[in-house]
Formats: structure tokens, sequence, C-alpha cells
């Protein structure tokens, strides 16, 4: 049986090269948005998908929840010499967005480095799209409506209790038909009669 190598998907390249390194030193793959941040290796990426053809594209429309979406998508093979320290990147991709969200019209690229090798550029938008995905029905929502990244907690247990208090929390509220806003929260916080509902009710 053939092996599948795991892929880190992570939202953009805010972490040492090292970390990069250790992700190939166990056997798995990432796949990461490159942003300004990463000046050297952006540049490189854009000049180099500015000046080759893609060996594989594909274009794809959404319309959802007031954001109405168009993507290009292009998927290359890395030829080029990267700054020092950047290894293992095999493939580029680069995504235009363009649409309207909530009526306002957005043009935008992005570029992402990977050392997993996809077969085509619609593999690629999948895996990207999916991270976000994730990063938004449950990370934003944690971070943002619940404050967790903004919680001091000393000990790495204490966190991880604290993360699992609060995935409970939101699968809960999503059962019983509530979306996991802070207005919800600041409706049901410290009131025991609503919580309790929220269990006896299924």
């Amino acid at each position: 049986m053939r092996h599948q190598r795991c892929c880190f998907h992570l939202g953009c390249i805010t972490y040492p090269k090292k970390t990069l390194d250790l992700i190939l030193s166990v056997g798995c793959d990432f796949l990461a948005q490159v942003k300004a941040n990463c000046q050297a290796l952006l540049l490189q990426i854009q000049l180099f998908t500015a000046f080759t053809q893609a060996f594989s594209t594909c274009e794809y429309y959404e319309d959802q929840h007031g954001y109405q979406v168009t993507r290009s998508v292009e998927l290359y093979r890395n030829k080029i010499e990267l700054p020092k320290g950047w290894n293992g990147i095999k493939q580029f991709v680069k995504i235009r967005r363009w649409g309207y969200r909530n009526g306002n019209r957005f043009d935008y690229v992005s570029y992402h480095a990977s050392s997993k090798e996809f077969n085509s550029a619609f593999q690629a938008a999948q895996a990207i799209q999916g991270h976000w995905s994730v990063e938004n029905n449950l990370h934003w929502i944690k971070d943002v409506n619940m404050g967790e990244d903004d919680m001091s907690l000393r000990t790495p247990q204490k966190a991880a209790m604290l993360a699992c208090f609060n995935n409970i929390a939101i699968n809960v509220l999503r059962k019983n038909g509530h979306k996991p806003t802070k207005a919800v929260f600041a409706k049901i916080s410290n009131k025991v009669n609503e919580l309790y509902k929220l269990f006896i009710d299924n």
C-alpha cells in the first residue's frame, strides 16, 4: 500500500525556515501562502510566474453569502534557485480572485509555495480553499468571536482544555441551529437556564 504523505496547509509563511525544514524531515509536505514579509522569495515567485507558462490552469466561479468571486488558478513547477534557506519548494500556485463582496468590487492576486507536487491547478486550488474553509468556519470564530488568541494561559494543558471546551460550545450551538456569533455568546453567557436548554432539547 502506498504511503500518503501528510501536507501542512499554512495560511501564510510566518514560520521560521527551520519549521518548514522540520515538516519535510518527518516525511510531510507544506503548502503556504507567500506574503510581503518574505519579500525576496515573493519577488522571485512573482517574476518567475510573470514570464513562465503554467503547466496547468483552471477558472471557476462562486456565488454565496453575498460573495461573488471568480478564481483563476495557475500551477507552476519550480525551475529557479530560491533565496538561501527556502528548501523543498517544488511548485508555485498563483491565484487571482476578483468579484464583489457585499457589493464592493475587489481584485487581488496571491502566491503559494508547495513542497507537494499537485497534478493539476484545480487540485491545488481545492487544497488551498480547504484550508481557508477550516480557518473561516472554526479558527476565525474561536479567535474573533471567542477571543481565544487573547486569553493568556500559562501551560499547554490549559490551552488544550480551553480549545476543547470552545469546540464543544461551537458544536452545541450549531446543533441547536445557532450561529456562533458574538451576539449569541452574549445572549447566553452566564445564563444557566438558556445553556441548560441547549443540552436537554436534543
